[in-house]
């Protein structure tokens, strides 16, 4: 599995003389679930596609047990919010395609058996394997999407917002589903979820991140052990998971700076 070592990291795009993330040192251990908070526009998603490969820091590195990231990798499973399905193709064919990159040595039925054991461990029927992305709702392209990157089994997850577009009631089932993903495997991956929702982080982290603005940086870290983790059941009665949840508010928003008077 993997440790994440991130040192010194700073962002800017070509020609742009305006950093986007600053100074950003954060080590990840083997098997935790990070959520990375934050308002729009602090450097979230950017944070993201560096760790996925998309993009080179401008100063600084980052280490995947001890391995420079440099370029896309399958051991890098990303699922984005526009589902990152192929509309020509069915759902089980993109989920196929996806797993002959990971499993080249295995055959065509073989990779098909994976991919309907993937989506029906998602709650999607049968029949979904034949049908275009877009004969499904939004809930079942993203079942699509998370049956994609878990069936390829890799050891670093990384989504960004995945949720955010789905209806409550969608959106807290593929909670629960993921949660209940990464906890089934003996070696747990390592997560990295994009979110700026506080009660989403609470729910599905061990570890939650807060970047401020301006440029990007790390300005609070808080680790949470199994025992002080919120459920569903908990996150709105609990005194110790308001108090997180304030605290992480509080955090999110101590460097909005004020708008200045006209």
């Amino acid at each position: 599995m993997s440790n994440i070592k991130i040192s010194d990291l700073s962002f800017a795009y070509e020609q742009q003389e305006k950093l986007i993330l600053k100074d950003i040192n954060v080590e990840v251990k083997t098997g935790e679930f990070v959520c990375i908070l934050g308002q729009s526009g602090c450097g979230k998603s950017t944070l993201l596609r560096l760790l996925a490969g998309l993009e080179k820091p401008t100063a600084g590195e980052l280490l995947i047990d001890g391995q420079l990231v440099d370029g896309t990798s399958l051991e890098r499973g990303v699922v984005f919010q526009d589902y990152g399905l192929f509309p020509w193709m069915t759902a089980g064919e993109n989920i196929v395609l996806a797993l002959k990159q990971r499993f080249p040595e295995q055959n065509k039925t073989e990779l098909k058996q994976i991919a309907m054991n993937m989506m029906q461990a998602v709650g999607l029927s049968e029949d979904v394997y034949k049908r275009l992305p877009k004969e499904l709702s939004g809930g079942m392209k993203q079942r699509c999407a998370i049956a994609q990157v878990f069936a390829m089994n890799p050891p670093v997850l990384l989504m960004d917002e995945p949720f955010g577009a789905l209806d409550a009631v969608t959106r807290a089932r593929l909670q629960d589903l993921v949660l209940e993903l990464w906890k089934r495997d003996e070696e747990k991956k390592n997560v990295f979820f994009v979110t700026h929702d506080v009660d989403e982080a609470l729910l599905l982290a061990n570890r939650i991140i807060v970047l401020g603005q301006s440029p990007g940086n790390i300005i609070y870290d808080i680790s949470i052990s199994d025992d002080k983790r919120p459920t569903r059941e908990t996150q709105f009665e609990d005194p110790k998971v308001f108090q997180m949840r304030n605290e992480l508010i509080r955090q999110m928003n101590k460097d909005i700076k004020p708008e200045e008077d006209k």
